[in-house]
């Protein structure tokens, strides 16, 4: 009898465990509503309101039942977040605390943007009123945060990243400076509390760092288009990425933001067009940029060079999964041309543009995509402006690389062009 009840008993063990045919899917993971979804074994998908979601494992540890995050799902695949869950198992199993050992490793793979959601939707779930309020905190954060750090890890975002979030608005917009600071530090706040960083919150003592807020900035001081040449001659020869960065914004006109952020997927594979995604540009649009062919042969350069595995474009010397900081090519820029400013140089084009071609308005301002018209309007005359884009783009690069001679009223530069367009590549 006792031998028959042991036989039943190890049964029902069996039985307890995950069910296979019950288990999630990739596709699932991927597609899953809010709410928690469970594989088998204690493992489970977490899926918020804000669409974030993240791998969970209910266990016992010493006599405890514990949830244990194993990362967010879209960093951590399926089969890995079954196997960390199965290592975990066997840590608690031995007695051993899993979430000593992986709360930094959570933080390794979870971003500052989806930490930030779910700091967002805990902090302001039970609140109906001061519904501004509440859109503002996060609002904030998707404008000036997120496309510099938002896709960067918690774990290792440090000062200079904030630094380079702030100083674009730090004087010309304090107070917005100052809360988009405060709601940074009470994301790493949650991060450090939940274990996901062990070096502090890097947004704390930040403002006494930064410079006088009084002081009043005036409009970006524009390096005379005549002098693009010279600053392009000085450029070439260097090797950092700074200078190469610098380089391709004059090249492009394009704002130092959506340099900074370009990963090698955005360009074509004859590298004659960049295309800018709509989350990294001002006006939410995805934007096509016509390469010239001084800009194609930069990119070349930098392909040529590229590490396995490396996604940005202009990334930076300590971290290749980071973008360079955006007083990068500001340092560099000042090295040569004290008080000049790299968003600057975008006024240094449209000037030269009207000067010297004298481009047509719709043509210029398409080139720096500058909204004009209403939506349907603007997508339609940038495309059918591409052609005059790329000609314009492909004139202002031989202004820019010293082909100052081909300016004058007796050279056809156009058909200059046309001809270089049809030479083989090299």
């Amino acid at each position: 009898m006792a031998e028959a009840k042991a036989v039943e008993n190890r049964s029902r063990r069996v039985k307890s465990g995950p069910h296979v045919e019950k288990r999630l899917t990739a596709a699932f993971v991927r597609s899953a509503p809010p709410g928690r979804h469970a594989d088998g074994g204690g493992l489970f998908l977490q899926v918020d309101r804000s669409g974030a979601r993240r791998w969970l494992l209910r266990t016992t540890v010493r006599g405890k039942r514990r949830d244990l995050g194993l990362g967010s799902a879209k960093l951590v695949p399926l089969s890995e977040a079954r196997e960390k869950a199965l290592d975990l198992r066997r840590i608690a199993r031995a007695g051993g605390n899993p979430s000593l050992r992986t709360r930094e490793k959570v933080g390794e793979g979870l971003s500052f943007e989806e930490l930030a959601r779910t700091v967002h939707e805990k902090k302001f779930a039970d609140r109906e009123n001061n519904g501004k309020h509440i859109g503002q905190w996060l609002r904030t954060l998707e404008i000036y945060a997120f496309p510099i750090i938002g896709k960067l890890s918690v774990a290792e975002i440090s000062q200079d990243d904030i630094e380079a979030v702030l100083d674009p608005i730090w004087t010309a917009k304090p107070v917005t400076a100052k809360r988009t600071l405060q709601r940074i530090i009470a994301v790493f706040d949650h991060a450090c509390g939940r274990g996901y960083r062990s070096r502090g919150n890097p947004g704390t003592g930040l403002a006494r760092l930064m410079r006088d807020q009084r002081h009043k900035p005036g409009h970006f001081e524009a390096l005379d288009y005549k002098r693009i040449p010279r600053l392009m001659a000085e450029l070439r020869p260097m090797k950092t990425v700074g200078a190469r960065a610098l380089a391709f914004t004059i090249l492009t006109a394009a704002r130092s933001g959506s340099v900074r952020t370009a990963t090698w997927s955005q360009f074509s594979s004859d590298f004659r067009i960049w295309t800018i995604p709509a989350e990294h540009m001002k006006m939410k649009e995805e934007f096509e940029v016509p390469l010239s062919m001084s800009a194609r042969d930069l990119i070349r350069s930098l392909r040529d060079e590229r590490r396995r595995g490396d996604d940005l474009v202009f990334y930076s010397p300590r971290n290749a999964r980071r973008p360079i900081s955006e007083n990068t090519m500001r340092k560099v820029l000042q090295e040569h041309f004290p008080g000049a400013t790299v968003h600057g140089m975008r006024a240094a084009f449209r000037t030269w543009a009207a000067d010297e071609v004298d481009a047509r308005d719709d043509v210029a301002e398409a080139a720096l995509a500058h909204a004009a018209g209403s939506k349907t309007v603007r997508a339609y005359k940038r495309t059918q402006l591409l052609y005059q884009r790329e000609m314009l783009m492909e004139k202002w690069a031989m202004w820019a690389d010293g082909e100052i001679e081909w300016f004058s009223n007796d050279n056809d530069i156009e058909e200059e062009i046309r001809r270089r367009w049809e030479e083989p590549i090299g």
